[in-house]
């Protein structure tokens, strides 16, 4: 291949990832700034999900990096003049956590697809570390928030738990675009190995457990008269 082309692909991939990574660092940003819009950040995570699974290794962490920046750069602007030395260190930190986070869920997706319950679940101890080890605020936190139901759940199953449903729902959120476009667009888009898991955990797995904790429906006892013997 040319190198001129070369670099106009890698260019174009930059530009995706940085569109992708860099739309969802706003989302979650302005979720974080202004509390009342909270339930923006229940899709935040959607486009940096989408583009994930497109990547190798290599590339997921430099997407990573790239939303971890945006965001560091906008929740926390004042710092970089006031306190450059904290604002370098949330930074630091934070770009780890998304790093992290990105490697992992690309790697584990060839082995067991792209599974909502584990990367919900993988991202709970991100968040710990980073608030109780870094000093840092919670990624999903919404302190000042109005909504009587998040400050409810919060209390009730604390603000990890709360992070918990926002990334399990981007992720579900994704999985369910996917399937409906799978199943749409399913002539012309042939399904591929990796992704198989996926759709079918969405479309199969997922109804099978939710419907299992619905009791099914009973008719009443048939009436049978009693006869008495003589």
């Amino acid at each position: 291949m040319p190198k001129n082309l070369r670099s106009n692909d890698n260019s174009i991939k930059f530009l995706e990832n940085f569109v992708c990574a860099g739309s969802s660092a706003l989302l979650i940003s302005f979720a974080h700034l202004y509390p009342e819009f909270w339930f923006v950040s229940l899709f935040a995570l959607v486009p940096f999900l989408w583009r994930i699974k497109k990547l190798d290794l290599s590339e997921s962490m430099v997407l990573g990096i790239i939303l971890a920046s945006c965001y560091s750069f906008v929740v926390y602007p004042d710092e970089i003049l006031i306190t450059p030395k904290t604002f370098l260190f949330k930074f630091f930190f934070i770009n780890v956590i998304f790093s992290i986070f990105s490697i992992t869920v690309n790697k584990t997706r060839k082995y067991i697809g792209f599974n909502p319950i584990f990367i919900a679940i993988f991202w709970l101890p991100l968040e710990y570390v980073l608030v109780h080890h870094t000093g840092l605020e919670n990624i999903f936190t919404f302190k000042n928030s109005d909504s009587w139901f998040v400050l409810r759940f919060s209390l009730l199953f604390g603000s990890l738990m709360l992070s918990f449903c926002i990334v399990l729902i981007n992720s579900l959120i994704l999985m369910f675009v996917e399937y409906i476009q799978q199943r749409v667009f399913s002539s012309d888009n042939p399904q591929r190995a990796e992704d198989k898991k996926s759709y079918s955990w969405c479309g199969e797995v997922l109804p099978e457990r939710i419907l299992y904790y619905f009791r099914k429906p009973r008719a009443p006892p048939a009436y049978r008269p009693i006869v008495n013997n003589p």
